[in-house]
């Protein structure tokens, strides 16, 4: 039940988030520029001026990398839900205590997230690292919501 209720919820949102990021694209010099301003003035970032329900958590990445094992890590939310991509110390694995601890500093950073999915799969870190960064740097994402989408239900295939 909660499995058809997650994945329901993922395809609205990627639907969501693809309407508003195409209509958003159509007026690209004024959003870049409102994107910028928006990513230097707080912690949780918008990847574009429209409501697009994707975020960049930047309070929750700093939390995170207080814990020792994590190295590096990087953490989008949308909806309630935040998906970690972390990249851990050298000779540490990701077990399940270490899945709560990154869980327990993500909604210390913010109370409204119900799920955390902690990934430490290098092709979901080098995706999310990159466009975390293209954010950052006022690039285009048009695409990345449905990579995004994908990538979630072949790594998340299950809330837990």
């Amino acid at each position: 039940m909660k499995k058809n209720q997650f994945a329901k919820q993922m395809v609205i949102a990627t639907m969501i988030a693809s309407t508003l990021l195409f209509v958003g694209c159509s007026k690209a010099n004024n959003k870049v520029q409102q994107q910028s301003t928006n990513m230097n003035n707080g912690t949780v970032h918008q990847q574009a001026a429209t409501d697009n329900r994707i975020q960049i958590a930047d309070q929750a990445v700093a939390n995170i990398l207080k814990l020792n094992e994590v190295r590096q890590a990087n953490v989008l939310v949308t909806n309630r839900n935040a998906y970690v991509a972390a990249v851990l110390k050298s000779g540490v694995e990701l077990s399940r205590a270490e899945e709560d601890q990154i869980a327990a500093q993500v909604r210390a950073a913010d109370s409204n997230i119900q799920n955390v999915y902690v990934s430490t799969n290098p092709d979901f870190v080098g995706r999310i690292n990159t466009y975390v960064q293209d954010v950052r740097q006022g690039k285009p994402v048009s695409g990345f919501f449905n990579e995004f989408s994908e990538m979630v239900k072949r790594l998340f295939p299950s809330a837990h």
